[in-house]
């Protein structure tokens, strides 16, 4: 039985006292110290307040409520003229010339769907969600425009034949409210879109995305590694501030994007979304929010949106934009992270609250030495982002938690040697390379002796832990029976054009589809290497056993 209790202690004794704020005439071992506390049992699920649900349902109603009130009544210039600027810059980003800048035929191109849930679908795999299941959708014109967009393909158009079928069309009034772990004291809200709506929903988003990178540069794929530079710049020389947003995505408000958006955007946005979300007592309400993190389109939209705000605000404070081919200079958005430039901070903030948004302060700053974004905690230009444990549930989990603190403590030059001796007495010891992953074993610089080596080959054999993948095999004929792996077993039909759609999409590898599950199956695998200890060109180990024996003890001591 592993004493968390235990675990408290030993990261007291490692870490020390440190409740204090931080403040510029901080050391930076004692900054380190500070972060690492506030940080390593901050989203840990083993202990989730009973209350963590509660409290994220009612900061989600709150926020939907929230969008009702937003007035975009200017009450000063500075006001009048921002809202006047943001509308033409999404007229000069939607339209070129007469012409209208997104067609059905661009949100096809990117019509996907999720590896998540589906409402009303018993499936999370491509294959069964789109071919082997009911449709589902909050308007029978979405299962029209699904309909055109089978007829640009014949292998689709024959596999939708295929489906219908058997299956049908189910109409369902709009999303469904969950929640999943992200601190301790408050869990984070996702809503299950229905498949259709989630379909058209990626469609739209990457039209968004593309106007993002067409605008302003911003690929999403990259910009967070932006993000962190500018951060890091601004703990240096206090050129930047960073910006973070409460429940940015619920407080998107319907009636703000309506004011400020072309009205035949608006149109895709208003078929595509959910009107309605039910919560988990059964209970709906009416969605005044644009759409909450589970849709499909939310995110290159927040950016899109927060992006042309700071422009936006540049402009009216006569400071140019800076964009290369390479992506914003002088400013950078990835959500509702935001960094701009300390001059410009304050009328940032302001202008994102004139758009009903709210900033968290807590996590906002344009002074001192310390700034964060996309994960990147830095002060005075040094990495001090500390360490999050999720879960000890697993022996993968304490693995991994063991080689990021060891990370960290080669970092920062602090040893947390007790706590690593208690994690070490919860697994058994499996030393494993460098590149092998962190929850497979624990992470030591040279080959333990006692490991087989090949010396023909130069290569270690080690054995590492791997978690077992949840899969099944497609049917290969009409007479094949195949099931749906566990909990939910059922038949899974076949569709000849549909797997062979699966097959070309990249969704299927061997004969078989890997489904999300939260089983924690885990085996132990042997693998070997011949990288292990930094082997010379000529294959020979540069291992002896005496520096291997000293870093080993260095960070586990005795256990």
């Amino acid at each position: 039985m592993r004493n968390y209790a235990d675990l408290r202690r030993a990261l007291q004794a490692d870490v020390g006292a440190t409740d204090v704020m931080l403040t510029s005439d901080m050391t930076l071992e004692t900054v380190n110290r500070f972060q690492l506390k506030n940080s390593i049992l901050k989203k840990f699920q083993d202990e989730i307040s009973s209350s963590a649900d509660d409290t994220c349902l009612e900061l989600f109603k709150k926020s939907n409520r929230k969008c009702l009130t937003v007035d975009l009544e200017p009450k000063s210039d500075f006001e009048e003229v921002l809202l006047g600027e943001v509308k033409r810059s999404f007229d000069d980003l939607f339209f070129t010339g007469p012409d209208l800048n997104v067609s059905f035929s661009d949100i096809m191109e990117g019509c996907s769907n999720g590896p998540g849930a589906s409402l009303g679908v018993d499936s999370y795999n491509f294959y069964t969600k789109l071919f082997d299941s009911n449709l589902t959708c909050t308007s029978p014109l979405l299962y029209r425009y699904y309909r055109y967009f089978c007829g640009n393909d014949p292998k689709w158009k024959r596999a939708e034949e295929t489906r219908s079928s058997t299956f049908g069309l189910v109409q369902i009034a709009g999303n469904r409210l969950s929640f999943v772990p992200k601190t301790s004291e408050v869990s984070r809200s996702i809503c299950t879109e229905p498949l259709l709506n989630m379909f058209f929903q990626k469609g739209l988003g990457s039209v968004f995305q593309k106007l993002l990178f067409r605008r302003y540069r911003i690929d999403l794929s990259k910009q967070p590694d932006l993000n962190r530079r500018l951060a890091q710049k601004g703990s240096i020389d206090q050129s930047f501030g960073t910006i973070d947003l409460s429940s940015a995505s619920d407080t998107m408000s319907l009636r703000m994007l309506k004011s400020i958006f072309p009205s035949y955007i608006l149109a895709w946005i208003m078929q595509f979304r959910s009107p309605t979300v039910t919560y988990p007592d059964g209970s709906s309400e009416e969605l005044h929010m644009v759409s909450s993190m589970g849709n499909g389109f939310t995110f290159p939209l927040q950016t899109l949106l927060f992006s042309t705000i700071v422009a936006s605000v540049y402009r009216l404070k006569g400071i140019n934009p800076l964009i290369d081919r390479l992506g914003p200079k002088n400013f950078g958005v990835f959500g509702d992270d935001i960094i701009v430039l300390k001059d410009a901070y304050v009328s940032v903030v302001r202008a994102l609250q004139f758009f009903g948004f709210e900033v968290n302060e807590t996590k906002s700053f344009n002074s001192g030495c310390f700034r964060e974004s996309c994960g990147g905690d830095y002060w005075a230009g040094h990495d001090v982002r500390g360490v999050y444990i999720k879960s000890l549930t697993t022996s993968a989990d304490v693995y991994s938690t063991i080689n990021r603190i060891i990370r960290w403590s080669s970092r920062t030059g602090i040893f947390l040697t007790n706590t690593i001796r208690l994690l070490r007495s919860w697994v058994e010891f499996l030393p494993i390379p460098e590149e092998a992953g962190d929850s497979e074993g624990i992470k030591v610089p040279y080959p333990p002796a006692n490991l087989k080596r090949n010396l023909a080959t130069f290569g270690v054999r080690y054995a590492y832990l791997k978690k077992l993948d949840t899969s099944f095999r497609l049917p290969s004929d009409p007479a094949t029976v195949m099931l749906y792996p566990r909990p939910k077993r059922r038949k899974i039909g076949f569709n000849p054009d549909g797997l062979l759609i699966t097959v070309v999409g990249g969704f299927c590898r061997n004969g078989r589809v890997t489904v999300r599950s939260n089983s924690d199956k885990f085996k132990v695998r042997y693998r070997t290497t011949s990288s292990w200890g930094g082997s010379s060109a000529a294959g020979v180990f540069r291992h002896q056993e005496s520096d291997w024996v000293i870093t080993f003890n260095l960070y586990f001591a005795e256990v």
